[in-house]
């Protein structure tokens, strides 16, 4: 690769870009909106893109080209990242960097050729793929070796990733098709259904962040404004954290579910070293308040919620770009 180096993380809500000696360079929602009448015509991509959500008339479609952390339209995809590499002054003819891209765990031949396709796509041809808990596990400051396995709980807004890492790579690993997104939608069907009140995604998403709480009692509140479902006209409910638990613990309790199924597949030395540090938690979701106190109630293990688990495998991402050993150690041969 050469001293020009990047790293891309094409998440099913955000994208990241970390360029080495400016650090995060872009961070944005991972959506493009077209114009209908002309599909090559894009209007906004990315913030501006997310404001368009649920307000387009009929000559606009916002795209999510990625989906469950899989490209669900490559096409878009490679639209939306041109878009992003142009923006941080990374032109189409000029020379493009190197890209270290994060990808998840487990990923298949086939959809790590879609990966390729969108890179070159956009001028991309110096490129390496590393599954993203270790990029995680790096970016939230873990020591990698041999000897010091971590487990990692990656929830991003399409997707968690759950897995076992050490500098040998992924222990033992998956990806889930439940994240954020999937909180959003619980939020929006409790609201329906008990408070008789239709919202949009990006409302449930505000108040996801807002409020959304695992901590006992929490009465912290909002007015949530919408569409009554039995009049068609605006309507508003207050609402606290409080009643949102049941949808909250429904997806949590999913995800430790899960955890509990990949933690009962590891090898025993590996499992009493995760024993004693405990599972690490990554991606937006972890910052709902009360998550450590939860997963401990319910699975008798300690929780670690450190650095800024949003953007962890980004930061991670752009540690192993500046470190060619580490990389060549860690990369995925292209299949």
């Amino acid at each position: 690769m050469n001293n020009n180096v990047i790293a891309i993380d094409i998440g099913s809500t955000n994208t990241g870009i970390y360029q080495a000696g400016h650090n995060i360079v872009l961070f944005e929602p991972s959506l493009v909106a077209f114009s209908t009448d002309n599909t090559s015509i894009i209007k906004e991509v990315g913030t501006e893109a997310k404001k368009l959500v649920g307000r387009t008339t009929g000559s606009t479609v916002v795209v999510a080209p990625v989906c469950g952390s899989q490209i669900s339209d490559k096409k878009s995809c490679s639209a939306m990242l041109e878009s992003f590499l142009n923006k941080i002054s990374l032109k189409r003819f000029s020379s493009r960097p190197s890209v270290v891209l994060s990808v998840p765990c487990g990923i298949t031949a086939d959809e790590l050729k879609d990966f390729e396709w969108v890179l070159r796509d956009c001028g991309v041809n110096d490129y390496v793929f590393v599954e993203s808990p270790i990029l995680t596990c790096l970016g939230l400051g873990l020591p990698l070796s041999e000897a010091s396995p971590y487990f990692i709980v990656d929830m991003g807004g399409g997707s968690t990733q759950i897995a076992a890492v050490s500098l040998d790579g992924i222990i033992c690993g998956i990806n889930t098709n439940i994240g954020g997104m999937s909180i959003d939608a619980l939020i929006m069907s409790y609201l329906r259904d008990r408070y008789g009140v239709k919202i949009g995604s990006l409302t449930a998403e505000t108040v996801k962040q807002k409020i959304c709480s695992l901590v006992p009692n929490d009465m912290t509140a909002m007015v949530v404004s919408g569409q009554s479902i039995s009049t068609g006209r605006p309507y508003s409910v207050r609402i606290t954290a409080e009643d949102l638990k049941e949808p909250i613990k429904t997806f949590f309790d999913k995800i430790f579910q899960i955890t509990g199924m990949m933690l009962s597949k590891l090898p025993a030395e590996v499992s009493a070293d995760v024993r004693k540090s405990g599972v690490y938690f990554s991606g937006g979701v972890s910052k709902i308040p009360g998550l450590e106190e939860y997963f401990r109630e319910r699975m008798n293990m300690r929780a670690n919620i450190i650095g800024d688990p949003q953007t962890a495998s980004i930061i991670g991402g752009g540690i192993i770009a500046q470190d060619k050993d580490l990389l060549k150690k860690l990369r995925i041969n292209k299949r």
